[in-house]
């Protein structure tokens, strides 16, 4: 879940609707560097359904007594979270392997990341690197073909979809129209390594409500993405407890504008 907080509510955005907006921007990424056919549509599908796993949990999102705030993707227990990574990188995969190793490997770029951030999740962190690692090991040998460039066109994709996915978050964790003075999670602006970046972090800012605008663009052209969340009322939670306030919101929309800054 990915959760931010107002004055009186929480504002929770669901990860797979959060993966189906990444999705969406992988969809309009410039055609001249993802070309039609080829693993374009490989791509897209990874993106939108990288986050399938946090389905079931955030069906039931749950409280955290101790920050008293909806648990979210950030503080979330990681084992279990572990066991759903596993059972929707499977899912992806039934339907398309190199989707779904895609899923995999961008996983394990995110936790390389997070090692010695928390020192007391890193022993359950270097054990879920090596067991997916061994896994991607047998996956990019049943693809077969070329090592070499498999592992070039890998490397792009996943950086594309983390770029795509960091757009996408940047979405759901600030309240719309958020001056980038206050922005939190993104204020040095989002990380760019896939080829043709001409920086390391490209600058993403709340031109209004509802429009967003990039310092690069790596996108056709302007397009927008839409996403449910939910607004969960604090009243609400203590009336009613977590869940079931949370089954009580209303689903919202939420429709933001992507373009270029000028």
């Amino acid at each position: 879940m990915i959760v931010y907080e107002r004055e009186h509510d929480f504002v929770l955005t669901a990860q797979h609707e959060h993966g189906v907006a990444a999705g969406d921007m992988a969809a309009h990424w410039k055609t001249e560097w993802l070309p039609p056919g080829s693993h374009r549509d490989e791509l897209i599908l990874a993106a939108k359904e990288h986050d399938r796993g946090w389905i079931e949990l955030d069906a039931a999102p749950l409280w955290n007594d101790y920050s008293q705030v909806p648990y979210s993707f950030r503080d979330f227990p990681l084992r279990p979270r572990f066991v759903f990574y596993r059972k929707g990188i499977e899912e992806v995969r039934q339907h398309n392997a190199y989707a779904g190793l895609l899923c995999s490997l961008m996983y394990t770029e995110l936790f390389q990341k997070t090692l010695g951030a928390n020192p007391q999740d890193d022993e359950d962190i270097r054990q879920y690197l090596l067991e997916e690692q061994q896994q991607q090991d047998k996956w990019k040998r049943e693809l077969g073909g070329d090592a070499a460039a498999l592992e070039q066109r890998l490397k792009n994709d996943v950086e594309t979809m983390l770029f795509c996915d960091q757009l996408s978050l940047f979405l759901c964790m600030e309240e719309p129209g958020t001056p980038a003075s206050r922005y939190d999670f993104f204020a040095d602006g989002l990380s760019c390594a896939f080829d043709h970046c001409i920086s390391p972090t490209v600058k993403a800012e709340w031109i209004s409500g509802e429009k967003v605008g990039l310092s690069f663009f790596p996108f056709n052209e302007e397009f927008e993405v839409t996403m449910s969340y939910k607004a969960v009322p604090k009243a609400s939670i203590r009336k009613f407890g977590m869940l079931q306030a949370y089954r009580r919101a209303d689903w919202k929309k939420r429709r933001v504008v992507i373009t270029a800054l000028t």
